[in-house]
């Protein structure tokens, strides 16, 4: 009954067309409120209004920024929704490679994403970083082989490294997205919390939802 009642919720949350005008802002990156309110055109109450609805129903999640404490991003719950058809913004089935994955410091989250980009869809994946360090996590690097995934040969960069110009830069970081990406390339962003202040099973938690969103982030570019 109890399992009958949450989909009830969701059903519900998703029969209007502003709320779903929501979720599909939210498919392939998250937004803060004030860019949820440009995307869907609604006015601040009536948008908190449908955010509440869809957080009830246990559709997304609201959370405060790692870099700008006053800044809130809403994220879409990837598992709840793995089978919802993927709406992708205007222009993303065009991108040409590579898609450049960026995060502040280039030793965790922005090489799994590359490497996951790279191995479930064939093109290619780069990364690059704010303020590099000096290598890659030694986390991240167990975390991809455990998932066959090889980063051993990987180091951290800076973005004046990067000699391509990306078709799309994805922040996986809220402090490199917020600083401001240096690229002339379409931007998405997740904000995946930094697993270096803890320890293995929070990079393997970074790999899973890093994973979640290459799948929806390739289906997308391939709608």
């Amino acid at each position: 009954m109890a399992d009958r009642e949450t989909r009830a919720r969701r059903h519900h949350a998703l029969g209007d067309t502003h709320r779903l005008a929501i979720v599909d802002a939210l498919q392939v990156s998250d937004r803060t409120p004030s860019e949820l309110q440009r995307l869907t055109a609604l006015p601040s109450n009536l948008l908190a209004f449908h955010l509440d609805v869809l957080e009830e129903a246990a559709l997304i999640a609201r959370h405060g920024s790692e870099g700008d404490r006053r800044r809130r991003y809403v994220t879409l719950d990837g598992g709840v929704l793995a089978d919802l058809v993927v709406v992708p913004p205007s222009g993303l089935g065009d991108i040409a490679d590579p898609v450049l994955f960026v995060c502040r410091r280039n030793s965790a989250r922005s090489q799994l994403a590359a490497a996951l980009w790279s191995e479930r869809t064939g093109r290619v994946g780069l990364s690059a970083g704010l303020d590099p360090a000096p290598r890659v996590h030694p986390h991240a690097v167990e975390v991809a082989r455990r998932h066959r995934l090889d980063v051993r040969g990987a180091r951290p960069r800076g973005y004046p490294e990067v000699e391509v110009e990306p078709g799309l830069v994805v922040s996986v970081c809220d402090r490199a997205r917020e600083a401001g990406i240096p690229f002339d390339a379409p931007v998405l962003h997740w904000s995946v919390p930094d697993p270096t202040r803890g320890g293995l099973r929070d990079f393997e938690t970074a790999y899973t939802v890093l994973s979640r969103r290459i799948d929806r982030l390739a289906q997308a570019v391939a709608a």
